[in-house]
């Protein structure tokens, strides 16, 4: 049992839902007085044009964002002060100046390599200099990685970062306290909700469904969202002529996103290596939507045991992606047994009580206050 008797600085660059759940189980065992989330930025733009506030909980553990130098100054030794240090997004000199003091620093990331072909990148003289830098830092026996994503780990691993001091982490979401209810349509309603990129890769899902929405089963699919693929989106969708199988909708608050998960039957996640996590894949398993995502999603290979808590389909693969959601279209069985598995999960092992306690557990080891922990799976397992 964690005692969490120690300060902790946890700081990224902007509230989001998707880190807000896990810090607010940190304050219930640590309190208001040891610890601190210490944000950087105001809410993006592009964040807000898809539904989110830019409204920050008034909480006396939330500091920041900074509207002044000494405003930032004074986040910087907050992170500074702490016992120990969670870093995500934020400013380098506050990332430095943390890892200089020598006490517990733990850097959260998702994949350095999001292109494929990365070693070209090393070739220019800018990207080296960034990484020469990271390995500064990471080199210090003080400085650990929370490793976001199927592949962060192994990327870090191969400029020789963190040695063996790298853990596994997570975005963390609200997972709902009871198990799906059973459901009796016989007309699967598919969904995706997101910013409309390219890295998104809805193009594939618009073509998988284009060959299994005459099949027995489905019933609609629905894009919900904005972005600067949309246009090239709608057009697809018509060349394929989707225009009574497909609706796209515009973008809607994030809160409404669960709703829409509790009314899906499937959620498909087409994203590509880009995509560093995907916590829709969380909300989906959490709120009873089965969960299919292309295998290269950071969250993929993390949360999915395929076959049992969703399912994967190799990157570009079209016809892979078609046959699974047939599979899924004409088992109700099937789709049922997932679903239930699939929020098992999330509360076992990816709910935001359970990544809190392990991060507290992890620190306390690092500390000398406790046993270092011996997770074998999920959050704070070695990588």
């Amino acid at each position: 049992m964690t005692c969490g008797n120690f300060s902790l600085a946890y700081s990224t660059n902007i509230w989001t839902h998707h880190q807000g759940p896990v810090c607010a189980e940190l304050v219930h065992v640590l309190g208001e007085d040891r610890f601190k989330m210490c944000l950087f930025e105001p809410v993006h733009e592009e964040r807000r044009q898809l539904g989110w506030t830019n409204d920050i909980p008034d909480h006396k553990w939330i500091a920041g964002p900074p509207s002044t130098r000494s405003d930032k100054e004074r986040l910087c030794r907050l992170v500074c002060d702490a016992d120990v240090a969670v870093l995500g997004a934020c400013p380098q000199e506050v990332v430095v100046a943390r890892a200089e003091t020598g006490k517990p620093t733990l850097i959260m990331g998702e994949r350095i390599w999001k292109k494929p072909f990365y070693w070209w990148r090393m070739l220019n003289p800018r990207f080296a200099r960034g990484v020469k830098g990271l390995k500064n830092i990471a080199s210090r026996e003080n400085v650990h990685y929370l490793s976001i994503g199927a592949y962060a780990a192994g990327d870090a691993r191969r400029i020789g970062l963190y040695g063996d001091r790298m853990w596994t982490w997570a975005y963390f979401i609200e997972v709902a306290s009871e198990p799906p209810q059973p459901r009796t349509s016989d007309q699967i309603h598919i969904l995706w909700v997101g910013r409309m990129l390219k890295l998104k890769r809805v193009d594939l899902l618009l073509r998988a469904v284009a060959s299994v929405c005459h099949g027995p089963g489905f019933g609609r699919l629905d894009v919900v969202g904005d972005g600067p693929e949309k246009s090239r989106l709608l057009k697809l969708s018509r060349k394929l002529r989707l225009d009574d199988k497909c609706v796209f909708h515009e973008p809607i608050a994030a809160d409404r996103v669960r709703e829409l998960m509790r009314q899906a039957d499937v959620y498909v996640l087409p994203s590509n290596r880009y995509e560093g996590w995907g916590a829709v894949a969380n909300e989906a398993m959490s709120d009873g939507a089965v969960l299919v995502a292309n295998r290269q999603a950071g969250v993929a290979q993390i949360l999915i045991d395929p076959g049992r808590t969703g399912f994967l389909f190799k990157d570009e693969n079209i016809r892979a992606l078609a046959t699974v959601l047939r599979m899924v279209l004409a088992d109700a069985s099937l789709r049922e047994t997932v679903r239930q598995a699939a929020w098992r999960e999330m509360q076992r092992l990816w709910h935001p009580r359970v990544g809190a306690e392990r991060l507290i557990a992890l620190c306390e080891g690092l500390l000398g206050l406790a046993p270092m922990p011996a997770y074998t799976d999920g959050p704070c397992c070695p990588c």
